[in-house]
């Protein structure tokens, strides 16, 4: 198993990776920096693995980090994107012009909260964008779209990637 083999990376060069995961069978090893001496000594020890040496910071402006978004790492067993400061968002945009007023305000009540009543982003860690926008974490997305679901509301949807400053959103 690959996390026995992880073992076998000495301190010197494990200091030099900032994480190591597998997507389809293939081990992308992220580096701090990109140093040649690093990829040889863990091509020596990972021999048999098909392997991708990443540089963190070319990561970043990459679209590969989108492929990764969901990958765990071998290291600590977190997500990759909590290790990169990352929090996965979905936002939702919907179209309430198909529905009757009263129609609208009760969507945006259950949704929203009223009177010091939660309402269903709140509940979920989401919030309000704009007027036919919201955000929650992507984990919540199902919950979410089920509820505009269940209103015959159209909506898109995008996955993003935000930065955590402190706090909650």
């Amino acid at each position: 198993m690959l996390t026995n083999i992880i073992e076998e990376i000495p301190e010197t060069v494990r200091n030099d990776i900032f994480d190591i995961v597998t997507k389809d069978d293939k081990l992308y090893v992220i580096l701090k920096e990109d140093k040649k001496d690093c990829e040889m000594a863990i091509s020596k020890i990972f021999s048999n693995e098909d392997m991708e040496f990443l540089d963190l910071f070319e990561l970043m402006k990459n679209r590969l980090l989108k492929d990764l978004s969901d990958s765990v790492s071998l290291l600590d067993n977190e997500p990759l994107v909590d290790r990169m400061g990352l929090q996965q968002m979905t936002e939702i945009f919907y179209d309430l012009t198909n529905l009757q007023q009263s129609k609208k305000m009760l969507f945006n009540y259950a949704l929203l909260g009223r009177r010091g009543v939660e309402g269903l982003l709140q509940r979920l860690g989401g919030g309000r964008l704009t007027k036919s926008a919201v955000f929650v974490p992507s984990n919540k997305e199902d919950e979410v779209e089920d509820f505009i679901k269940g209103w015959d509301v159209e909506y898109t949807k995008r996955s993003i990637l935000i930065f955590e400053e402190g706090g909650k959103l």
